[in-house]
């Protein structure tokens, strides 16, 4: 019984991560029931000063073996978002506004305007819009649709400006209940970033991970 109980209970896993992936390549299939979104947006507000945990696994065909990276997550009451990078080197990215700028150990500090990386204000937009609960804010901005339930739920943003599209495919988000567990970046030159949140990032992670078994913790 126990092995049966192990068996459907990896299946789902299993099933749930191919789900993603196939989201991310655009042929998710739809929902029997689905969640108000901006109800499920709404959920997700977190009052500042916020601090959430990451870790961040880059996979791309530029890439030999994927790019961790962990740390944290800071957002102000001022409305800006630092990701601070702790290991394997130390980096901080803060974006006030429009302004973005990058601190690296014993590196000159560069700042450039957020409209310069079209990917940047993806993220910086989503993430905000999450950590306000602001559904208005990410509807602007993106097409959202909603599935799953309590137990795991998934929002799907596909953004909608033109140039935005030429760079950024989707972000999915997925979690329980009131905690968002991943954020997933796929771009259309056939990479994906995928950020664990809270919880999730304290998990350790194998030498070597695929992407269908990264999103497979997801859904966990």
């Amino acid at each position: 019984m126990r092995l049966f109980v192990h068996s459907v209970s990896r299946a789902r896993r299993i099933a749930a991560a191919c789900a993603i992936v196939a989201a991310a390549l655009g042929s998710a299939p739809q929902a029997s029931a689905a969640p108000d979104a901006a109800a499920l947006i709404g959920r997700l507000l977190r009052r500042p000063p916020a601090t959430i945990a990451f870790t961040e696994v880059r996979f791309s065909e530029l890439l030999v073996e994927p790019l961790v990276v962990g740390g944290l997550l800071d957002y102000t009451a001022d409305g800006a978002l630092t990701r601070r990078v702790e290991t394997p080197y130390r980096e901080s990215t803060a974006i006030r506004a429009e302004t973005v700028r990058i601190e690296r150990d014993g590196e000159k500090p560069r700042t450039f305007a957020l409209r310069r990386a079209p990917e940047l204000r993806g993220f910086v937009t989503g993430m905000l819009g999450l950590l306000t609960g602001d559904s208005g804010l990410i509807d602007e901005h993106f097409g959202v649709t909603a599935n799953g339930d309590d137990d795991y739920w998934r929002l799907e943003l596909v953004p909608r400006d033109d140039r935005l599209q030429q760079r950024l495919r989707n972000i999915i988000v997925t979690g329980r209940m009131n905690e968002p567990r991943c954020f997933t970046i796929v771009d259309t030159q056939g990479g994906t970033s995928v950020m664990l949140l809270g919880e999730a990032a304290a998990l350790a992670l194998p030498q070597r991970i695929t992407l269908a078994e990264l999103l497979g913790r997801c859904a966990e």
